[in-house]
């Protein structure tokens, strides 16, 4: 794409430049209104700045010359200017000006090119939100048009309190924070405060600044920023970084959510999400270990259905599945997080009671037995029957002979006549 600036200021020129060049246009310069006919008759022009006052004509002058011409007719043409007539924009619009923007809002035409034109080459997969803590709102402004170009929007705080106001109430995808601020304030300061804070550990942190102290920059790292960007901040790199560090942090979320989901498949028993035979015996050595040096008591139940197969037999598995993962929300009801509760295989359960010794443990299987008499999953009678032990304090016992003694207890229930706990 061809853009064609027609402004006399050579300091005007280079902020010009410095926003269309992250669009990908190749730029025309010219400092006149006949050069910029003789340019817009040699080239095909998708965008037009045009100055105000040149040494030839007006911009609007140069304006109603080209639209008069009818084959520019949707070509936009913006006119930039000092002045702040409102009798000005409307004989810029009424020459046919795609709009009047004021040297002191350029952030303006940066708006005005996002809505207008696509992005080119910076066409990066992001979106949400992101903070900016700045004291200056016109470098807050510009720094939101750009940031819209790559879909994120922006909040805008002018100090660390307003800013930990927003984090209240808003999940970012990236805080970007001046380093210099107003009223003694230091974004240093600020970067320090989030990475406290176990919830912003993992969100990115751009530090922008325009100090040229290498310590500064540094202090910055150390202190939690994960990478930094020198005023005056050039478009390309500034989307560059923003979309390496947006693009890493998701890409370190997908990691965790997938070691998230290998650790619960190596874990957790699939039907009904309890945990699983292996999962429960490295917990037990765990806990088995602080019980018999701290003391504390320790207990194990050791549960089974009663006539399952004839569930699958009578319904089918699917129907069993359904019984088998009621019982385990139920069990999950029953007990306290700090308990580990397992299938253990089959119809068989086993909860290992944190903190309960052998009274505790019997009144509270037999508490569940008489709950699960009353359940009735999927409309079937159910009934369980339970073996119950606790680790013996005055000997070193390890986890397997446990679960011996309270299968062999459950064995004597089942023995018994079902439907009841038995304690060894």
């Amino acid at each position: 794409m061809r853009a064609l600036i027609i402004e006399p200021s050579p300091t005007y020129q280079r902020i010009l430049s410095r926003m269309l060049e992250s669009y990908d246009f190749d730029i025309t310069f010219v400092d006149t209104a006949t050069a910029g006919f003789r340019a817009m008759r040699e080239h095909s022009f998708q965008f037009v700045c045009v100055a105000m006052y040149l040494a030839d004509l007006t911009g609007i002058e140069f304006c109603q010359q080209v639209r008069s011409e009818g084959q520019s007719r949707d070509l936009p043409i913006f006119i930039v200017t000092s002045e702040s007539n409102p009798e000005l924009l409307s004989s810029a619009l009424a020459a046919g000006a795609t709009d009047i923007i004021r040297k002191d809002d350029l952030p303006r035409l940066e708006e005005a090119l996002h809505a207008l034109i696509p992005l080119g080459p910076f066409r990066y997969n992001i979106s949400g939100k992101a903070l900016y803590l700045e004291d200056s709102l016109t470098v807050a402004k510009a720094t939101d048009a750009k940031l819209k170009r790559l879909g994120l929007s922006m909040d805008h705080a002018f100090s660390i309190q307003q800013a930990l106001e927003l984090l209240q109430h808003n999940k970012y995808e990236l805080i970007m924070t001046d380093i210099v601020l107003q009223d003694n304030e230091t974004g240093i300061d600020f970067i320090k405060q989030l990475r406290s804070e176990g919830r912003f550990q993992q969100t990115p942190i751009l530090a922008v600044t325009s100090l040229e102290s290498v310590n500064r920059r540094i202090l910055a790292l150390q202190s939690g920023a994960n990478d930094y960007i020198s005023k005056p901040v050039l478009d390309e790199e500034l989307f560059a970084r923003i979309n390496n560090l947006i693009s890493a942090n998701r890409l370190v979320d997908q990691l965790t959510r997938e070691r998230q989901r290998l650790l619960e498949l190596a874990t957790k028993d699939h039907l009904t999400g309890l945990y699983n035979r292996h999962f429960m015996g490295e917990v037990a050595k765990r806990r088995f270990a602080e019980a018999s040096k701290q003391q504390l008591p320790l207990s194990l139940l050791v549960i089974d259905i009663d006539h399952f197969k004839q569930v699958n037999d009578q319904h089918g598995h699917h129907i069993g599945d359904k019984v088998l993962k009621r019982l385990a929300e139920a069990l999950r009801e029953q007990f306290s997080e700090q308990d580990c509760i397992a299938r253990f295989g089959g119809e068989e359960f086993v909860v290992l009671l944190h903190q309960c010794d052998l009274d505790d443990a019997t009144a509270k299987a037999q508490q569940l037995c008489e709950r699960l008499q009353q359940l009735k999953p999927e409309g079937i009678a159910t009934s369980v029957s339970i073996g119950v032990t606790s680790l013996n304090p005055a000997q070193t016992e390890y986890f397997d002979e446990v679960f011996a003694r309270a299968d062999k207890a459950l064995y004597q229930a089942k023995q018994n006549g079902r439907n009841q706990v038995v304690a060894s």
